[in-house]
């Protein structure tokens, strides 16, 4: 469930944080510090507040995300171009049937790139939204351990500093 949510942009975090309903507005330095931490289920920041509603998106990937993280999408790149091949394609024959008169088979031959095109651009877009929810997720899994590390180290600070 992604939901409706404002978006909360820091310059340097690859991703938004999204703010569910009800919650208050984080510092920027509060997004550095916890970027692509997932709280658990039922966490809210204050206790006035209303959790966040199950399987809600915290993070969504902006434009220094394609930027840093280019290198893990260059799998997916061939998709891509085979598509813009076959738009380039359609455009061509369909241009070509415009001069030459009608003829069914450079119709034919432009609407099958087209619609191939379509097809490869759809699972472009499908492999790409997969790959990043499965980054999101890692980088998850290492915001926790180091938010965990943090912690610890700022609460045995605490300790030595009241001891």
């Amino acid at each position: 469930m992604t939901g409706r949510g404002r978006r909360i942009r820091v310059p340097g975090v690859p991703a938004d944080f999204r703010v569910p309903r009800g919650w208050p507005t984080p510092t920027d330095k509060w997004v550095r510090a916890n970027a692509f931490w997932q709280p658990p289920a039922g966490w809210s920041p204050p206790q006035t507040s209303i959790p966040a509603p199950d399987g809600w998106e915290f993070w969504s990937p902006n434009k220094l995300w394609w930027q840093t993280t280019g290198a893990h999408y260059r799998s997916l790149a061939i998709w891509g171009r085979l598509s813009n091949w076959l738009a380039a394609l359609f455009i061509v024959t369909y241009v070509a049937s415009v001069f030459t008169g009608p003829s069914p088979t450079l119709r034919l031959v432009a609407y099958s790139a087209a619609l191939a095109s379509f097809a490869l651009l759809i699972v472009h877009e499908a492999l790409k939204a997969r790959l990043s929810k499965r980054l999101l997720a890692q980088f998850a899994v290492v915001a926790q351990r180091g938010r965990q590390e943090r912690l610890t180290r700022e609460y045995q600070r605490y300790l030595t500093a009241m001891a």
